[in-house]
């Protein structure tokens, strides 16, 4: 193996190991240390690049023109100390071999003060191996020094008000998320306070929006001791807004939440006029003093050393002496524009509200308390569901059911309008003769169980035997309040209107008809139930066409039909009419009909208006829901097509979805 052959073994274990290697002067192998030199000196390159990556620049800019740029300087600090400023030249700047994601601190001065020193935080950029990455820092603005004198008087007083801690803000604009745009610190400067003159001084950097504000809570008590005359409330600290910093040279302070303090003496009184003692009283919010009053048994009145900020709430709880149960009290005392009066509210069974002043250093109160005896708690109702056609009651104390003849009266299911039709033709004991037909819509009583359990604190009614299709309600009467011992009729008890509908919505089983009379041009009914033929010269012509469903829709959570064309008297037109019939499982703009299959010339009694039978349409007698169409149409017959297509989608309460397109005919 040749020496040569050797040498580059071991440049290349010497490599893998440390990535240098180090070269000592040997004139016998001159080329050699040539080439291990430039190869040190490439991989150090290397490692410097991989190590320190980023190139951060950046422009620096006068926020106003006259700005002396000259002497600015630029110094960086990531975890350790501060790096040796470095010199901006032409308002440009340029930090080469930056460690990458990293924090860091950047700093703008001028040693010669010609500006005002800006500090930023940000984040290096992340880098691939052996990648060299530039980050733009974008344009720093800075502000020639120019000095703020503010003077801050006392309301009403125009004194001085002395050795705030006055602080200059920067209004920073929000840039949005990206966590490598430069973040400006607000500075660290107080303003120096002259006692002589009452003048505030801050150095501001000229052109930069600055807010001026105050740590205006003085006592460190977490409350603010004085605000602006106008324009401050509350926790705010801002004297000057940026818009106002050069504009204001004089702002006035009113002093705020100061310290109430004073003996407040209470005499508790019966309705005799006698002293109580007993009574714990007590002042959660004397911010700087005790929270339960002592008792002075000299005076006969429960005692308080004050110490609070803005009102104070006292309160008296009900209490018991010997057999007497006295009522509970509270007194609010607050403020008023006059220092040492205060405006006085006593609630409570005798009412009171007058103002009043401190004396020598004490407010002496009375208040009257008042007796009460023993009541038992009334029922209330804490929560109402129909679940599965059931209904659940829970009561705020436990209740038992009225019962006559060992039968409960308290809580009754009824079917809410059940239809009841009587033709003429018929033979009836309510009197309707032939020709008229009469409707009765009546509720009508389903037998139930009923059951009460947690100790009578829940009631239980579910109906006997299966229900039938239709609408129902649970009414709830007297119950016996057990505590009490007594019945009383508990609000609110009655259940909501429930449907029961146990048939599958279909498409098909929907109607369109125009409330002729007729279908396939014949008439429905041709005589009345006295047999008189009808005689009607209109019937059968073009009518308000409705969309009739049944009641199966209400298993549905959505259904919506969107008219897409019509055919009138065998003339196709495109169209378009979006009709929503059950929304949310509700019904929407959908009404809710009485039909009665009855000739034209039929007289019609009924004992309900609200569901006064509706006529002329080719269905049977019944319940059905109806939407408009607002197109008017004759019947469909052989010759002369009159129908409707519609693209329909529905979704039952199960979730599933259907959606189609059909036509129906104009019945």
């Amino acid at each position: 193996m040749s020496n040569h052959i050797k040498l580059a073994l071991a440049v290349s274990a010497a490599l893998s190991m440390s990535g240098c290697l180090e070269v000592e002067d040997n004139n016998n192998n001159d080329d050699v240390v040539a080439a291990l030199e430039a190869q040190n000196q490439l991989l150090q390159d290397q490692n410097t690049a991989n190590a320190l990556p980023i190139t951060l620049s950046g422009t620096l800019k006068g926020a106003t023109d006259d700005v002396d740029l000259s002497d600015a300087q630029v110094s960086i600090k990531f975890a350790g100390e501060w790096s040796t400023p470095v010199s901006i030249v032409d308002a440009k700047i340029l930090l080469e071999k930056q460690p990458a994601y990293s924090d860091f601190t950047l700093k703008v001065e001028s040693p010669s003060e010609a500006f005002v020193a800006m500090t930023y935080k940000s984040l290096t950029r992340l880098s691939g191996q052996g990648q060299v990455v530039n980050q733009d820092l974008g344009e720093i603005l800075v502000g020639k020094p120019k000095e703020k004198v503010l003077t801050l008087l006392q309301t009403g007083e125009n004194t001085f008000v002395e050795d705030l801690a006055v602080y200059p803000l920067y209004e920073v604009e929000h840039q949005g998320y990206n966590i490598h745009n430069l973040v400006l610190q607000q500075p660290e400067d107080l303003a120096t306070f002259t006692k002589e003159t009452g003048e505030y001084k801050l150095m501001l950097a000229e052109g930069i929006p600055t807010e001026i504000h105050a740590e205006l809570d003085v006592d460190s008590d977490g409350v603010n001791d004085f605000e602006l005359e106008i324009g401050q409330s509350g926790l705010a600290s801002q004297l000057l807004s940026s818009s106002k910093v050069w504009a204001e040279d004089t702002l006035y302070l009113k002093e705020i939440n100061q310290l109430n303090e004073y003996n407040l003496r209470l005499t508790i009184l019966n309705e005799q006029g006698e002293v109580l003692e007993g009574a714990r009283v007590s002042s959660e919010n004397n911010d700087h003093g005790n929270a339960y009053f002592d008792y002075d048994s000299v005076t006969g009145q429960y005692v308080l050393e004050t110490a609070y900020r803005g009102g104070l709430n006292v309160e008296i709880p009900s209490f018991q002496v010997g057999e007497l149960h006295y009522t509970s009290a509270e007194i609010g005392l607050y403020e008023t524009e006059f220092e040492q009066q205060y405006r006085v509210s006593i609630s409570g069974s005798q009412y009171r509200d007058f103002r009043t002043e401190v004396v020598e250093g004490e407010l002496n109160l009375a208040v009257n308390l008042s007796t009460f005896s023993y009541e038992s708690p009334s029922i209330e109702v804490l929560s109402k569901n129909v679940k599965d056609s059931s209904l659940e009651v829970f009561y705020s104390a436990p209740v038992a059911l009225v019962e006559e003849d060992n039968v409960q009266t308290s809580v009754e299911l009824t079917a809410t309008a059940v239809v009841t039709i009587i033709p003429g033709n018929t033979l009836n004991d309510q009197g309707v003769t032939p020709g008229t037909t009469y409707v009765s819509v009546a509720p009508e009583a389903i037998d139930t169980s009923v059951e009460l359990t947690l100790n009578g604190t829940k009631l239980t009614a579910s109906p006997a035997a299966e229900l039938a299709d239709g609408e129902y309600q649970y009414r709830v009467g007297d119950l016996v309040n057990v505590i009490a011992d007594e019945e009383q009729n508990v609000y609110s008890d009655d259940s909501e209107v429930f449907t029961v509908s146990k048939s599958a919505f279909n498409v098909n089983d929907v109607v369109l008809d125009n409330k002729n009379y007729t279908t396939d041009g014949a008439l429905i009914v041709a005589k009345n139930t006295a047999d008189v033929a009808v005689n009607c010269n209109w019937c059968g012509g073009s009518g308000s066409v409705k969309l009739y469903m049944p009641t199966s829709i209400r298993n549905l959570n959505e259904l919506t039909y969107t008219l897409t064309s019509y055919t009138n008297n065998g003339v196709a037109q495109d169209y378009h009419r979006i009709i929503r019939v059950i929304t949310n499982g509700q019904l929407y703009s959908t009404n809710k009909e009485l039909l009665l299959k009855a000739a034209q010339n039929e007289n019609i009694n009924s004992n309900y208006y609200y569901y006064y039978p509706q006529v002329g349409t080719s269905l049977d007698s019944g319940y059905r829901y109806s939407n408009y169409t607002y197109l008017n149409l004759n019947d469909d017959v052989v010759g002369s097509e009159n129908s409707m297509t519609f693209d329909y989608s529905y979704t039952t309460k199960e979730g599933d979805t259907q959606t189609g397109t059909i036509t129906y005919k104009v019945r």
